[in-house]
């Protein structure tokens, strides 16, 4: 039996094969600062070792039930097992790689107090190869809901408000059922807290899911996905602006699967449905402060031959497109990896020519950013070529006295 007392968050995990992460998992859980948690473990016929796990860890813990499925049916089959379980005011979702700080919950729950909140996002630490990267998402969150793309299982949701919207995972979908998810209580929340300084721990592995090379049966399952999104907020009646923020990030995920498959005749099936998504887009007009306008070309025409051969051309199509306010300036160009290609690319088609790369460990062939900081003469234009630092780089530029767009331009 789980403590008479209110269940305050309902914690659900679908669990398959999990044997060698169910306990970091479970301890993140069973010791939460806050005590009135229902934990909702769903074994999805498991072959390995987790369920005797999890048998373990309910012995010791009362708050934890275990929900056994008769027929394997994937994450979003166990996850809606366990929304219909939830007892909890509100709910959450962890993966059983993942851990979450020993207070997430805690500090979750107390921005509830006293108003009605649908959702409240924590912040997240994500972990890839040993590399800890921290995702500066919440302050996007807070100038606008409609940011809240990705990292959906960092936040804990109103149960009536899921109930009342009929809001839960779709089915029986190899990859993207939390997209359709989020999106729907983006769209329907009333009101979105977002808290900085507690973590939820995403491990990132090579064999998940969302992993970095993709089969025919996952990008499919992410086309329809996708196609369904489109759908969902044609019914809905959203603002031009947080329409276009919400359309043209998932139609550059979409297109950025072109990168993550091998087989040509995915990429040409990649290339056939984006012209299929675009068609469904209501404000295209709004879509060249977005895209190059080569690429609104071949989708306008339905080229598919000319958009794979883009594609082909273009580093990283998922990039967005850079605005440039300030041409007679010098450029530099802050990162020198992977991302930097994408930039070079288009500095190239808008014959920017770039004055110097900028590092701050001074790489060979870079010049450390604090030396261009520092000029009183601001003569020259910063372009952020990192996604997972821009945010970080951005405050560095700001406390610089730079603003951005007129002195400098980050990704998004």
């Amino acid at each position: 039996m789980i403590h008479k007392k209110k269940i305050k968050v309902s914690i659900i995990i679908p669990v398959y094969n999990g044997e060698k992460w169910l306990s970091r998992c479970l301890r993140s859980l069973v010791n939460q600062t806050l005590k009135e948690i229902q934990i909702i473990c769903v074994n999805d016929c498991s072959t390995d070792n987790s369920l005797a796990v999890l048998q373990q860890y309910a012995k010791k813990d009362k708050r934890i039930v275990i929900k056994n499925l008769k027929k394997n049916g994937g994450e979003s089959v166990a996850r809606n097992n366990g929304l219909k379980m939830a007892k909890g005011e509100y709910m959450a979702f962890v993966d059983q790689d993942d851990y979450v700080d020993l207070n997430f919950y805690e500090k979750l729950y107390k921005c509830t107090r006293n108003c009605s909140i649908d959702v409240v996002k924590g912040n997240v630490k994500e972990k890839n190869k040993g590399v800890e990267i921290i995702y500066i998402l919440n302050s996007k969150v807070r100038e606008n809901k409609f940011y809240f793309l990705f990292y959906w299982w960092s936040a804990i949701y109103k149960t009536s408000f899921l109930r009342y919207n009929n809001i839960q995972l779709q089915e029986y979908t190899t990859l993207g059922a939390d997209l359709i998810f989020l999106i729907k209580a983006i769209v329907n929340a009333n009101k979105i807290i977002t808290v900085d300084d507690v973590f939820y721990h995403y491990i990132r592995r090579v064999d998940s899911g969302d992993s970095k090379e993709l089969n025919y049966k996952k990008i499919n399952s992410i086309f329809k996905v996708h196609s369904y999104i489109y759908d969902y907020l044609n019914e809905k009646k959203i603002s031009e602006e947080n329409y276009i923020i919400t359309y043209s990030h998932h139609f550059l995920i979409f297109l950025s699967y072109f990168y993550r498959s091998k087989s040509k005749k995915n990429k040409e099936f990649i290339c056939e449905k984006a012209i299929e998504m675009y068609k469904k887009c209501k404000y295209k007009c709004l879509l060249a402060e977005k895209y190059e306008q080569v690429l609104l070309d071949y989708l306008n025409t339905e080229d598919k031959a000319g958009l794979f051969k883009l594609l082909t051309q273009i580093p990283d199509i998922g990039y967005p497109k850079i605005k440039l306010t300030a041409q007679k300036k010098y450029i530099y160009v802050w990162g020198k990896g992977k991302d930097s290609e994408s930039v070079i690319w288009q500095c190239k088609r808008n014959n920017w020519n770039i004055a110097g790369f900028l590092d701050s460990s001074e790489k060979e062939g870079t010049i450390s950013p604090f030396k261009i900081l520092k000029r009183k003469n601001k003569n020259y234009f910063i372009i952020i070529s990192s996604r997972k630092y821009s945010s970080e780089i951005a405050k560095i530029c700001e406390q610089a006295g730079l603003k951005e767009e007129q002195n400098f331009w980050r990704p998004r």
